[in-house]
């Protein structure tokens, strides 16, 4: 589906260059395609839990190979990946990471001349342009390509999916992606407390500070640190911290809104000593009370319920006349994602027509409208189910949309869209050392 207030245009026909390792097993799956097949290589074997099944396997950083059969001839194909939690991404992004800004890509793509933005998973966000993966058969019909399954893969069991454009047959298969199981690191003498600034406590709400203190290493060497998502997603420190002459570091880090709920685990490595040590944190969810009697409601579909690619009609009354209207949305793993505010008509109502698209997970999701003025909170639920298995492909004379989701595309007042966590949600504060990042 083409996004109606498409910002960013860019052509399609990518193709990526990635680490080639052969794994040691094959794996073959066939769905509807009347005879197409498609086989996985991975380093292991492991239990798919959604299916029971044993099936081809990787860690994160490992690579693995698919290889497909019995499409037409020079065909072009697109290849899919859906992810445990319901997203569907390209391998065009999923097998890349970065910083994941749409404005400063670390890597560009140079396409009849054109210089396009191709940006990773971050990890938190994961917000990518979706290009599709597009590949050739050959005169055969068969197709192979190594892809790499980087350490913003959350562990699970994934759904690979194959299309061909001219002949549509399509062919699935599963594949796992598993916790690399080994000896416990040496910690040496190094101990590491992550703690709420406020409380003390090893636990605390999105938009907390919260500082890190390592003790126990060598004096001034450089610490690596990593933070490893409730999920298995790792994502790095913005910085490399030295410590102190008798081996200890301090240094802050803000949780906000875009990070899921759950437990996280800290990781500190001593770059000369090899202290590696590890602890974990509590993330939890700000409670949100409704108050006042501003009403807010799914309008469409009549259910409440729609596939990714579904534009989604959100309404609210009893506001006060011409007040702003804050909106933002939890999604399924505690995550905050900010809308743009709305501004209520005469009457005190509103409507906006909110576009989830497939690199959204699926599940239930709380939608939130505060007044600005009135105070009034109201919440809504729905509830997103999957739609295609296929990264979309814009046909002939189409382009491919950049814009970040979740996107308002229509709305009484206008609006352009946006993302992050509410601002009304995150309470101020101040880093006693300021740190400089």
């Amino acid at each position: 589906m083409i996004r109606k207030n498409s910002k960013l245009y860019v052509a399609i026909g990518l193709s990526l260059s990635l680490a080639t390792v052969l794994g040691f097993f094959a794996y073959r799956s066939s769905a509807a395609g009347a005879g197409a097949l498609m086989f996985v290589q991975g380093p292991i074997v492991a239990t798919c839990e959604q299916t029971g099944q044993v099936v081809q396997g990787g860690y994160q950083g490992s690579n693995f190979g698919l290889e497909l059969q019995q499409f037409w001839p020079n065909e072009p194909v697109s290849i899919s990946f859906t992810f445990p939690d319901g997203r569907v991404l390209s391998p065009v992004v999923a097998s890349i990471s970065d910083k994941n800004s749409l404005q400063n890509p670390v890597t560009n793509f140079n396409y009849n001349g054109v210089d396009i933005p191709i940006n990773g998973l971050d990890g938190v966000i994961d917000m990518p342009a979706n290009f599709p993966w597009i590949a050739s058969t050959d005169s055969g019909g068969d197709y192979y390509y190594p892809f790499l399954a980087t350490n913003k893969w959350a562990y699970g069991c994934y759904t690979f999916t194959a299309h061909g454009l001219q002949s549509d047959r399509q062919v699935v298969t599963t594949f796992v992606v598993a916790p690399r199981i080994g000896p416990d690191p040496d910690p040496g003498q190094a101990v590491l407390t992550v703690e709420d600034n406020t409380t003390g406590d090893p636990s605390s709400q999105q938009g907390a500070l919260v500082n890190i203190f390592g003790r126990g290493f060598v004096a001034n060497e450089v610490i690596s640190i990593w933070i490893t998502a409730p999920d298995g997603v790792v994502f790095s420190f913005p910085y490399q911290p030295v410590t102190s002459d008798i081996g200890s570091f301090s240094v802050p880090f803000e949780f906000n809104a875009n990070h899921p709920t759950g437990f996280y685990a800290f990781t500190a490595l001593g770059n000369t000593s090899g202290y590696q040590v590890i602890t974990r944190f509590n993330l939890t969810s700000r409670a949100s009370y409704q108050n006042g009697w501003a009403q807010l409601r799914v309008a469409f579909p009549a259910w409440r319920n729609g596939g990714q690619g579904t534009t989604f009609e959100v309404q609210g009354k009893r506001f006060s006349p011409f007040e702003r209207v804050d909106v933002w949305m939890t999604l399924p793993d505690g995550a905050v994602r900010g809308l743009p505010s709305q501004y209520a008509d005469a009457n005190g109502e509103f409507f906006a027509d909110v576009y989830l698209d497939e690199r959204l997970p699926t599940g239930e999701y709380d939608f939130t409208a505060k007044g600005a003025t009135s105070s009034f909170l109201t919440i809504s639920t729905l509830q997103l189910s999957m739609g295609s298995l296929n990264v979309p492909v814009p046909g002939a004379g189409q382009t491919v949309d950049t814009t970040p989701a979740p996107d308002v595309i229509h709305s009484n007042t206008g609006s352009d869209s946006t993302l992050g966590p509410p601002p009304q949600e995150r309470p101020s504060f101040t880093s006693p050392s300021d740190p400089i990042f």
